[in-house]
């Protein structure tokens, strides 16, 4: 696949995705560098397209560019880069712990989550309605006919299933639902390497759990210092803005 970077203003390539890698190596690409391959949709920030490349990536936790994995020097849960790693080995010469390396990330909070959280239900209940109606599972379909107890033995089935796949499927494959992505969102664990499918079925669950007690987990967000709810914290996910 060949990619197009933006340098001085200028459309520069076409360069391969290995060689796009190593650009972000010596630092003609950063992070911010907007790309392009056949296919999108726009430019895109290097750090958010480098989530797509063939070749496992995963984030410095000094600068927050992408490497492949076999670059980056591991300080216990801290991923870093041959270029940031002078100037961190100083800094944990002088006190600092390791933990200092997540610093880069920007966390996003409550309420741009919880429009993030709305549109993704909106989603869902159009999806769930295009397949319930036809199959006359809504029991506003059979007015004076014991239709609820229908539409929560069948269309609650198909609700839960579609939220269960849309989410797991969009956290694992794109680390974000539409949802986030509108703005730039991307839940990724501590380090940025994306959630495993395990995590994300337990990172459902836990909204279940979050709304089972009046939607406090979800406002959790709003305060913690890492902008974390009650299933970020049990799942050890973050939620963070990569535009």
């Amino acid at each position: 696949m060949d990619w197009f970077y933006a340098r001085e203003g200028r459309q520069t390539g076409p360069v391969s995705e290995s060689d796009l890698i190593e650009l972000s190596r010596t630092g003609v690409v950063t992070g911010d560098t907007l790309v392009w391959h056949a296919g999108m949709g726009d430019w895109q920030p290097y750090r958010t397209a480098s989530a797509a490349f063939e070749t496992p990536l995963r984030f410095c936790n000094s600068c927050g560019n992408r490497f492949p994995a076999s670059d980056l020097a591991m300080f216990g849960e801290s991923a870093i880069c041959a270029g940031c790693k002078p100037a961190y080995v100083q800094r944990l010469a002088q006190g600092m712990t390791s933990t200092a390396g997540h610093q880069h990330f920007e966390y996003a909070g409550f309420w741009i989550r919880f429009v993030a959280y709305f549109i993704d239900g909106v989603i869902l209940s159009i999806a769930r309605y295009i397949i319930t109606i036809p199959l006359g599972l809504e029991p506003f379909l059979r007015p004076g006919q014991p239709g609820l107890a229908t539409y929560f033995g069948f269309a609650g089935m198909i609700g839960i299933a579609m939220q269960l796949a849309y989410y797991i499927y969009f956290w694992t494959q794109h680390g974000a639902t539409p949802g986030k992505m509108i703005f730039g969102l991307k839940v990724v664990r501590p380090d940025g390497s994306p959630i495993s499918p395990g995590t994300a079925v337990g990172r459902w669950f836990c909204y279940i759990l979050d709304t089972l007690i009046i939607f406090i987990g979800f406002m959790m967000a709003g305060w913690d210092d890492e902008k974390r709810a009650l299933h970020d914290r049990m799942c050890n996910t973050r939620v963070i803005k990569t535009r």
